[in-house]
């Protein structure tokens, strides 16, 4: 969104109102009040809640305001384990998930070249590709690496 609250349909426009000015940005889920953006907005203060303000992170529209560039950035984390036993018998909750994980995947495609996908299942694709093809190291990355293992004094193993 602009600064006034009006969407961006400019891929490049959009990238520098979510990257470089200091108006608009990314609207919450569903975007309009309409299409639930209360319910997304409410997600998004949740989980920064839980993630940053919880633990002492900082909130960056704060941070931005009182910290320089060259500060840390403070950033906050959030776990929770629920261990389902506690509500439902042993296997009882992971029956009812992989009911509900089938229902999605066969839910009706708005383009069926594209499958409908839930938490999880793009990670599971790239585990796939990663133990087939090798892990990706990005150039600069690599170049680091051979920085540190030169200052180190220790041979380069790394198979490429």
């Amino acid at each position: 969104m602009d600064g006034d609250g009006q969407p961006v349909t400019d891929v490049e426009e959009a990238f520098r109102y979510v990257f470089e000015r200091p108006e608009g940005g990314i609207t919450p889920l569903g975007g309009t009040r309409e299409l639930g953006s209360h319910k997304g907005y409410g997600l998004a203060v949740m989980v920064h809640i839980l993630g940053a303000t919880l633990s002492g992170g900082s909130f960056s529209p704060i941070r931005n305001r009182t910290q320089r560039t060259s500060d840390p950035h403070n950033i906050g984390h959030f776990f929770l384990a629920i261990d389902p036993r506690a509500f439902r018998a042993d296997g009882e909750f992971e029956d009812d998930l992989d009911q509900v994980i089938d229902v999605l995947h066969n839910a009706r495609r708005t383009d069926p070249a594209q499958p409908v996908l839930v938490a999880g299942d793009p990670e599971m694709e790239t585990r796939t590709e990663r133990l087939q093809a090798g892990v990706p190291i990005p150039d600069d990355l690599m170049e680091q690496v051979r920085a540190v293992v030169k200052t180190a004094g220790v041979p380069f193993v790394l198979a490429l």
